[in-house]
């Protein structure tokens, strides 16, 4: 085998190591790609469904906003066989448990090394979530850099676990699949995050940490409450597989009934694995 084709069979084994990440993360997220065809206009378009279970879910029962944007993320990397950059979704009404959710993306553009991608999702013709992204290959002209620097904080081992104000007559929702690790005083703005079965710096699996700002906007102005996603957008940065992910989280503003704020995530060896951003509808706990 020449060198030509060395290269070759090695890309091969990269991309085909790469997809099957990517399966795997669909399978932790129980997405189920349905059929690849071509849409209205000869849109490249991919179908998929989710049937809600605990993971996908608030504690009130409801789609977690961090679980819906890390669907639209997921079927972005299986509809473009890319890894992902960026991706928003709005959510303009909710699912519930053991409803199906029907998503279908549309490639709008394709290309030399980008994607770009809007996703629908929808439970028996119902709106719930409407999505942007765009997924692309690597660009080995440009060098890598990050300009912030991960702050100093204890690793994980060495925080005490963080006990969540969730009664023992609630379900947990999707925070019974996570373990989270706090320190230091004041309004808890950094924590560690981790969960099993996958590791947490994927792509499609970071939003479902970066969805902290409501309870980080509430704890800035002095009170218990979280929120109802209006909007939750990632940026993928570049970082080793890894199980946990610190939190670095910035709380903007409250204005109205209404917060936002974003979220940096770090991987303990100090790598940004993505920034998260967000604007909720605040409430107070509902006792």
């Amino acid at each position: 085998m020449d060198d030509e084709s060395l290269v070759d069979a090695e890309d091969a084994g990269l991309a085909a190591a790469a997809e099957a990440e990517r399966a795997a993360d669909r399978r932790w997220l129980g997405l189920e790609v349905l059929d690849v065809g071509v849409g209205a206009g000869g849109v490249a378009t991919t179908r998929a469904s989710v049937v809600m279970a605990e993971r996908h879910l608030t504690q009130l029962r409801r789609l977690y906003g961090g679980a819906g944007l890390s669907l639209v993320s997921a079927l972005i990397e299986a509809a473009t066989g890319r890894p992902l950059r960026w991706a928003t979704t709005q959510f303009v009404s909710t699912a519930r448990r053991g409803e199906r959710m029907d998503l279908v993306a549309e490639v709008l553009a394709a290309g030399r090394r980008t994607s770009q991608v809007r996703v629908t999702g929808s439970v028996d013709g119902r709106v719930v979530l409407a999505g942007l992204g765009a997924a692309s290959d690597v660009n080995p002209a440009i060098p890598n850099g990050t300009v912030p620097a991960m702050p100093v904080v204890p690793a994980p081992e060495e925080c005490r676990p963080t006990r969540l104000p969730i009664s023992p007559d609630v379900p947990p929702g999707f925070f019974a699949m996570v373990e989270m690790r706090e320190f230091g005083e004041g309004p808890r703005l950094r924590f560690w995050m981790r969960f099993s079965g996958r590791p947490v710096t994927r792509p499609a699996m970071l939003p479902l940490v970066a969805d902290s700002v409501p309870t980080m906007v509430m704890a800035a102005l002095g009170h218990r409450g979280s929120g109802s996603s209006l909007d939750n957008t990632i940026r993928i940065g570049s970082a080793p597989a890894s199980e946990w992910v610190l939190v670095d989280g910035t709380p903007e503003q409250a204005a109205g009934g209404y917060g936002y704020g974003s979220a940096r995530l770090w991987a303990p060896d100090g790598s940004l694995a993505g920034v998260g951003s967000q604007t909720a509808a605040l409430w107070f706990p509902r006792d």
